[in-house]
């Protein structure tokens, strides 16, 4: 009996095991498959940012992860093939019953950008590589669509610049061998002028044949009183140092109008005042003018000090915020220091620098970042060998003035300007101009170029196309050169930034030629004209006017650019 229930169970087990549930099935895999096209090189694959799977010749390929079915997925180039750009298309999705894909991996030569950067722009300026022309209307970086692959030439050119402007590339043309950066289009202001041209504005006087100071009556805002120094035109507004009457005169833009008022005076309590004074309200004698965007720089002769107004003045009796040559406002005595003026003639602040051309001291200091604290002291000094030094043509400092100059040394250093670059010093008793090709950084550095002699052991004055006859001031686009040359009555212009010494002018103001040195005109009278100069003191660009302080004239004139 018990053998017959063992032979039952085994049977019911039996039928159970045919008639019952069977186990399910295995999941089926599916893979992301693609092909790539275009490679040279090895380029390395990620799938869902793990398995990573590496091609070095065109064709098919599958990542070995497999998937289940509505699984999403993800395709990237985890590295790049040297000197490719490798792009995933159709990398992304999700498995739906079938092999991820197809995705395309393509693969081009790899291109660099071309760019670079733009300064003194104003305008429409275009600027062209290959077919692409690139249309610029601010300063700044630039970049090309266009991109370049290695090893392939490029030019950079310019096809189009506004009216006025001069610019000039550089770098603009090699080989691509990474990014191009340093392509840099320097743009400046260029003014078309004749010789012996008449101006078109005056200030100062009422018409062009008057020359009396303060128009023969009271000071006044539309008088001047022998105005010597360069004025400033900065963030749109004029300043003119009225030396006789001991002020700046302010306006606000370039008059269009004969003798027209100013609308601001720095020195004085109001526009009827001229005495000389000192303290924060005062001036005496005040020279050159110089700024930037967020400053004014004075040199207030007589007070031996350089005075800096911060922000712009733009009203009466502003104050200064920086004395330079003097501990405080109030104090005025000269000396011979790193921190000490004698008579300043001339100021220049821009391009992150401070330079004044401190004259009885016979050498320019420098400053090199703008100065934000009372009686700061320069950084360098040129014209003396240490800033203790203070005599005039004194190569080897032992206070004994030597017999003749040379490119070291300075004698009454009147005028500065730099373009952050170059330095140009008038070193007016020695009458001529020094040029440094790259800008000083150690004391007494020698100058590379002089201009108005022969070599830099002369100082004869000299009425001629390369002589000078103490000059009084200078500025520059950067391109072309204006000096004043004092005592022959006229403004020497230079197209081109002189790179040799004695390069004679191109042209010239005041004169009919450069054998002339007259007062008036006609030569034989005794008035001025539009065209006439007397012992000019001061120069400044204000696009489209050169401005010129014509000191014996007692005037302020604008040449504007044809």
């Amino acid at each position: 009996m018990r053998m017959a229930r063992l032979g039952l169970w085994s049977v019911v087990a039996g039928v159970a095991a045919c008639g019952g549930e069977s186990p399910p099935p295995e999941a089926t895999k599916y893979y992301v498959k693609g092909s790539v096209t275009g490679l040279s090189g090895e380029v390395t694959l990620q799938l869902n940012g793990q398995e990573r799977l590496t091609r070095t010749a065109d064709g098919p390929f599958a990542f070995e992860t497999p998937l289940a079915d509505q699984t999403s997925y993800a395709v990237a180039v985890a590295t790049q093939p040297p000197e490719q750009d490798c792009a995933v298309e159709g990398g992304t999705g999700q498995v739906a019953g079938a092999d991820g894909g197809p995705v395309q991996v393509r693969c081009t030569a790899k291109t660099y950008s071309v760019g670079g950067s733009v300064t003194g722009a104003r305008g429409s300026l275009a600027l062209t590589l290959g077919t692409e022309t690139l249309p610029l209307s601010v300063e700044g970086r630039f970049t090309f669509v266009t991109r370049l692959p290695r090893g392939s030439p490029y030019e950079v050119g310019l096809s189009q610049v506004p009216t006025g402007l001069r610019c000039t590339v550089s770098k603009g043309s090699g080989t691509v061998a990474g990014a191009v950066e340093d392509i840099s289009v320097r743009c400046h202001d260029w003014y078309t002028l004749t010789a012996h041209q008449s101006a078109s504005g005056v200030l100062g006087q009422g018409d062009f044949t008057s020359r009396t100071a303060d128009r023969g009556s009271s000071t006044g805002a539309g008088t001047l009183n022998r105005p010597l120094g360069n004025p400033a035109f900065v963030a749109g507004q004029l300043y003119v140092a009225d030396q006789g009457s001991n002020r700046i005169l302010g306006f606000a833009g370039v008059p269009g109008t004969l003798g027209a008022d100013a609308q601001w005076v720095l020195g004085q309590a109001d526009f009827s005042g001229y005495d000389s004074g000192a303290g924060l309200q005062g001036l005496g004698q005040p020279s050159g003018l110089s700024g930037d965007s967020t400053r004014l720089a004075v040199a207030d002769q007589r007070n031996s000090r350089v005075l800096v107004y911060a922000p712009l003045p733009s009203t009466t009796a502003t104050a200064p915020t920086v004395v330079l040559g003097q501990p405080d406002f109030d104090t005025t005595p000269f000396g011979c220091a790193a921190n000490a003026l004698s008579y300043p003639q001339d100021v220049f602040v821009g391009h992150g620098k401070l330079l004044v051309a401190d004259s009885a001291n016979h050498r320019v200091l420098v400053w090199n970042s703008p100065p934000t604290t009372n009686g700061q002291p320069a950084d360098v000094v040129l014209g003396q060998r240490t800033f203790d030094t203070c005599r005039r043509n004194d190569a080897n400092g032992d206070g004994t003035p030597d017999s003749k100059p040379g490119p070291t040394t300075l004698f009454n250093p009147s005028g500065v300007w730099t373009d952050g670059q170059r330095l140009a010093v008038v070193d007016s008793y020695n009458n001529r101009v020094l040029i440094w090709n790259t800008f000083p950084t150690t004391n007494a550095q020698p100058a590379d170029v002089v201009l108005g002699q022969k070599d830099f052991t002369s100082n004869a004055a000299a009425l001629s196309a390369t002589g000078v006859d103490n000059p009084a001031t200078l500025t520059s686009t950067g391109e072309q050169l204006f000096v004043t040359d004092t005592l022959n009555h006229r403004v020497l212009v230079w197209n081109s930034f002189p790179t040799a010494s004695a390069t004679p002018p191109d042209l010239v103001l005041g004169q009919a030629d450069f054998t002339r040195a007259d007062r008036f005109d006609p030569p034989t009278g005794t008035a001025p004209s539009a065209r006439s100069l007397v012992e000019p003191g001061g120069i400044t660009l204000a696009w489209p006017y050169v401005v010129v302080s014509d000191y014996g004239n007692n005037r302020v004139l604008l040449f504007q650019s044809q």
